[in-house]
């Protein structure tokens, strides 16, 4: 039996769309393992043993999120048999892994939405994790140089923007934003509707505005490095299509007309409406595309 432990969430979420796709009938049975404060490690070799061995399914495969809830994939995974499962290895392990509540089981082609859902919701957290834990490097690490940010960016990567924009199913908002208060008031406004990544400077916005390729990029003017206009104009040379809207808390007629100029779609002034927000968002062509597509092909873009 296969567990998938790198890069987990992401490779559920495309197993899972591939079952919805080809094979609906196809089982997903989730161990919440996140909501008890076990550690599985010391479980999970005894676990996979018997998962392998009491269901005896070459389709079998394990994945273990970030959070230690654990996503088993078979065909032969009915409710009975997941009880009889439960009801033998009971003996084996902590009664905590096994309390009620900690099991469900989904059939894939039924339950795909609320599937793509808890996986959207873990890559969401993972990412908010993993932001948090660069945030505490970068604070050990110098800030890179307007012209060192520069030469760092990834030549594949500026070439592909475009390619890989479209591919992506989900739509990606990017925040670029040095004060606290206000990314967390935009978070707040689109978490739930949206993928979010987050930066607080100029260089950083550059750096991940090529790795993430969003849909919409909201720019600050104020930031701590590199003015938001100049950000904007070397934006525009790497990607001529971006949808750039720039936020400010100084909506002066002179930085109106400079952004605009530049290529900006729009201005939302400080403090922001999530009804501004996703009315801008709503306006973007790259996610009007993915909504066409979404009712051509169905319910694939969250």
């Amino acid at each position: 039996m296969q567990l998938i432990r790198q890069k987990t969430e992401e490779k559920l979420i495309q197993a899972l769309k591939h079952y919805w796709e080809e094979q609906p009938t196809h089982r997903c049975l989730q161990l919440k393992f996140s909501q008890t404060d076990e550690d599985i490690e010391e479980w999970l070799e005894l676990l996979m043993y018997e998962l392998g061995t009491q269901f005896d399914d070459p389709s079998l495969q394990a994945y273990l999120c970030h959070d230690r809830d654990i996503f088993v994939l078979a065909r032969t995974l009915t409710q009975k048999r997941v009880e009889e499962f439960f009801a033998h290895i009971a003996p084996k392990l902590t009664p905590a892994l096994i309390s009620p509540g900690l099991a469900a089981l989904f059939e894939i082609g039924v339950d795909w939405p609320k599937l793509r859902r808890i996986c959207e919701k873990k890559i969401e957290n993972l990412k908010l994790l993993e932001a948090m834990r660069g945030a505490k490097t970068a604070e050990k690490t110098p800030k890179l140089t307007k012209e060192e940010a520069l030469k760092s960016l990834d030549k594949d990567l500026i070439q592909t923007l475009a390619s890989r924009r479209r591919k992506r199913g989900q739509p990606e908002i990017m925040i670029v934003e040095d004060d606290l208060f206000s990314q967390k008031m935009v978070g707040n406004a689109l978490k739930n509707k949206y993928l979010l990544s987050m930066s607080a400077d100029g260089a950083g916005a550059l750096m991940n505005y090529v790795n993430k390729a969003p849909d919409v990029l909201f720019l600050d003017i104020g930031l701590p490095d590199i003015n938001g206009h100049d950000v904007l104009e070397r934006l525009f040379k790497l990607d001529p299509q971006a949808y750039v809207v720039m936020f400010s808390g100084n909506g002066d007629r002179e930085n109106v007309l400079k952004a605009v100029e530049l290529g900006a779609k729009g201005f939302v002034g400080k403090p922001f409406t999530q009804e501004k927000l996703i009315q801008y968002i709503e306006k973007s062509p790259f996610i009007q595309e993915k909504l066409n597509r979404e009712k051509q092909y169905g319910n694939l873009v969250h």
